[in-house]
Parts: structure tokens; C-alpha cells; sequence
């Protein structure tokens, strides 16, 4: 079984992949709370500047919106298996947004604006010419979360304190 794993990993590593250049620029798309969609710029062959944006609409609650940057470093830029680093910081808009102190109550002079900034590790893995799948785990300054309140479904929650994110996104390499 131990071979087969190591066969495995010695296989995806080895496969031809275009390697994320200085210069290169790749169309990202996210799962993370305030979903976006980000471009990917390669400052040197395994670091890259990400800044995304991302809206939405409610008739209950209005216009969301979601601005943010990530620095991204690739500790394999050229194979088919890239763990990195990245830190990012993101803005966020939601006026359905309910704060609550890290003890549970309810802040009651609730701002729907917030920063967000946190840290974590990936891995992105080719699946097919310029397309990538990417997974990552993130330890952020304060915690979303879905609520329902006097019958409404959508809000969210923010709750200081680090937790733990993940997220799922596809990444498109254009040279």
C-alpha cells in the first residue's frame, strides 16, 4: 500500500504542468464567505498578488460586497502539486450582518462593515491543461456564520476570535 501511495505522489508531481512564471495571470473563483472571484498576478515564479471582489444581492437585506487581496506563495510553482502559504485581507459589506462579542451577546451598535485578515496553507493540483483545483484552510480574526433571525434565512453572524476557514476554488492560468 505504501508503494502505491508513494507511486501516486511521485506520478503527480512528475506530470508536465506550466509552471506559474513572473508575469503569469490566472482567473480565480472561491468558496469562502463572500464568495469571489480574484486574478492572480505572479510577482516572481512562486509568489503571487491576488486581489478579488465579490457581490451580491437580497430584496430583504440590499447589495453585499466583498474586497479583498491575497500574497500567495507556491513552495512548487512548476508541478502538477503546489502546497503554499497565503495570507490575505478582505473587506467586507453585508448589511444582513449580526456581531456578537466572543462571549455570545449580541453587539448591539452593529456595523455592517468589517475587516477580516488571516493565514493558512493550500495546495493546488492541475487538472487539466490551465485548470486548477484549490483547497485551503485558513486561521481568521473572526468567524462567519450562517443565522436565521425573526424568520429570515441568509444573515450572518461575525463573532471575534480566530477560528478555522476552508475553502474550495478553481484557478484558470492564462500564460
Amino acid at each position: 500500500m505504501r508503494l502505491f501511495v508513494t507511486s501516486l505522489a511521485l506520478l503527480g508531481l512528475s506530470g508536465a504542468a506550466m509552471a506559474q512564471e513572473r508575469g503569469s495571470l490566472a482567473l480565480d473563483a472561491m468558496t469562502t464567505p463572500g464568495r469571489h472571484f480574484g486574478v492572480g498576478y505572479y510577482l516572481t515564479d512562486g509568489l503571487s498578488l491576488r486581489p478579488s471582489l465579490g457581490a451580491g444581492y437580497s430584496a430583504q437585506y440590499g447589495t453585499t460586497f466583498n474586497l479583498g487581496a491575497d500574497l500567495r506563495w507556491e513552495l512548487l510553482p512548476g508541478s502538477r502539486l503546489s502546497p503554499y502559504f497565503t495570507a490575505g485581507f478582505n473587506y467586507l459589506r453585508d448589511p444582513s450582518l449580526v456581531q456578537y462579542y466572543s462571549s455570545g451577546s449580541p453587539l448591539l451598535a452593529a456595523n455592517p462593515n468589517v475587516a477580516r485578515y488571516g493565514a493558512g496553507l493550500g495546495l493546488r493540483t492541475r487538472l487539466k491543461y490551465r485548470l486548477s483545483l484549490v483547497g485551503e484552510g485558513r486561521v481568521m480574526n473572526s468567524a462567519l456564520r450562517d443565522v436565521s433571525a425573526n424568520g429570515f434565512y441568509g444573515q450572518q453572524s461575525l463573532q471575534a476570535g480566530a477560528h478555522f476557514e476552508a475553502a474550495l476554488g478553481l484557478s484558470y492560468a492564462f500564460n
